[in-house]
């Protein structure tokens, strides 16, 4: 199953896109959904999409500023512009940063299913290296648990495990500099007025490992694990999303709300709660989805609006691969 990122600031056009997709059965997921470019490239650092479907003009970050953001980094992903522009030079930008789809709106189902159909051999392609982004997430989401030794020690496997990667040098540097920027992500939270330490040699293995033991020797002199603070984020999350779970939130909305770095925020969490904010949101609207469905005059569609789900087909299938019953369904099993 391959994961899609859809980043469309128009509700309506982004929910046409996901329920094309839902619909199209092709092996596709959308996984996130943002209506600017900054959450589009917030979403992208945490779910590691292999699809991103984007708009051109956004709010705060543009599409192409954003799939230049991805090349600069190799991220490992096929980029899918939507435009209601039929604008050469744009298409020709979005080629530049690795896009082979220009799609103008209002989107031809047919014609998004071609792009999709079209971006599986270019998938097959691009899995080691989507692979080691999972696995430097799983790093980042699991050092605050483990020692020093044990973090030098993983550290020091997975930039090996890169450099042995076959792939171009521009690929394997993308991946050093992803680690480097959410490790020093990470020291910046837990240490005043901190530095980043750039990664100045992507090129020479043991020089890059020198690099990562600094950063980790910095980290475990000043990272001090806090359990009160963590109930507290924890509490101050849920009371939040008690009151705003049926309006758009976004990841910036969440880490402002605790006074955390983005980054910083989504470590804290799944360590604590044990799954990511996005999942528990979701858990979370479709625990009070149920409830309302026990209200017989509640359409479905109704419902998923109530708990802030702007698609239907979004809300059907996320409520079945949680309940293992469709919403309708469910209300069958209850006798309504």
């Amino acid at each position: 199953m391959y994961h899609v990122l859809v980043a469309e600031d128009e509700v309506w056009i982004r929910n046409a896109i996901v329920e094309m997709i839902e619909r199209f059965d092709l092996g596709f997921k959308v996984v996130a959904q943002a209506s600017d470019g900054m959450e589009a490239w917030n979403l992208i650092n945490q779910c590691w999409p292999n699809v991103v479907i984007t708009d051109i003009v956004m709010p705060q970050l543009d599409g192409l500023s954003l799939l230049q953001k991805c090349d600069e980094y190799h991220i490992s992903m096929v980029p899918i512009v939507i435009s209601g522009y039929e604008n050469f030079k744009y298409a020709q930008q979005a080629m530049r940063y690795g896009a082979t789809e220009y799609l103008l709106k209002p989107v031809p189902a047919e014609d998004l299913k071609r792009a999709l159909t079209r971006s599986v051999e270019r998938l097959q392609q691009f899995h080691s290296n989507h692979e080691r982004l999972h696995k430097i997430q799983h790093f980042i989401e699991t050092m605050e648990v483990m020692d020093h030794q044990q973090l030098v020690k993983d550290a020091v496997q997975l930039i090996f495990y890169i450099s042995k990667m076959k792939a171009d040098t521009g690929v394997k540097s993308g991946l050093y500099c992803i680690f480097a920027n959410k490790l020093n992500d990470q020291l910046d939270s837990v240490i005043p007025n901190y530095r980043k330490l750039p990664l100045e040699n992507d090129k020479d293995v043991e020089a890059i490992q020198s690099y990562f033991v600094k950063l980790l020797e910095e980290w475990s002199r000043h990272q001090h694990r806090d359990e009160q603070k963590n109930r507290s984020l924890l509490k101050k999350v849920n009371e939040y999303v008690q009151k705003n779970y049926h309006k758009d939130i976004t990841l910036s909305q969440i880490a402002d709300y605790t006074d955390l770095s983005i980054s910083r925020f989504c470590v804290l969490f799944k360590m604590n709660s044990g799954d990511s904010f996005i999942n528990y949101l979701n858990m979370f609207r479709i625990e009070k989805a149920k409830h309302l469905l026990l209200d017989s005059d509640l359409k479905v569609y109704e419902v998923a609006d109530m708990v802030g789900f702007s698609s239907l087909p979004y809300f059907n299938r996320l409520f079945k691969s949680v309940a293992n019953q469709t919403p309708n369904e469910y209300r069958r099993s209850l006798g309504l």
